[in-house]
C-alpha cells in the first residue's frame, strides 16, 4: 500500500511539473510572427525560445514551424541565421509543415538549408 501511494504521489508531481513547463502560443507571440518584423519578434521570443515547442490548440509548433505555416520569410530567415533547429519536430517538422501548407518556396529554402523529412 505504501508503494502504491508513493507511486501515485510521484506521478502527480510529474504531471504537475509538465503542466507548469507547457508553454502556449499566445496571441502576442502569434502577432509577433504574423508581423514578419524582426524587432517585434525579438520582443516576444528570447533566443532560448527558438527551439521550444509552443502549444496551439491540439498541436505544437516551434517558432520556425509557426513562421513556416504563416509564410513569414523574414522571421524564417532570421531564425535560421540564429541557430533555430531546422528539423525540430513538435507536431511536425518545419519542412513537413511547408509541404502540407503547399509553401513550395519555403520548402525549397528549408531543403537548401539542410532540412529533412524525418
Amino acid at each position: 500500500m505504501k508503494k502504491i501511494t508513493s507511486t501515485i504521489f510521484l506521478f502527480g508531481i510529474l504531471a504537475f511539473a509538465n503542466m507548469l513547463s507547457a508553454q502556449k502560443m499566445t496571441q502576442e507571440k502569434m502577432k509577433a510572427i504574423y508581423s514578419d518584423d524582426i524587432s517585434i519578434f525579438k520582443k516576444h521570443f528570447a533566443p532560448a525560445d527558438y527551439n521550444k515547442c509552443f502549444t496551439l490548440g491540439y498541436e505544437q509548433f516551434s517558432p520556425l514551424g509557426f513562421s513556416v505555416l504563416s509564410g513569414k520569410t523574414k522571421i524564417i530567415n532570421f531564425l535560421l541565421s540564429n541557430k533555430a533547429n531546422i528539423n525540430k519536430k513538435c507536431t511536425a517538422t518545419p519542412l513537413q509543415i511547408a509541404n502540407d501548407a503547399k509553401r513550395v518556396e519555403i520548402a525549397q529554402l528549408l531543403t537548401e538549408r539542410g532540412a529533412t523529412n524525418n
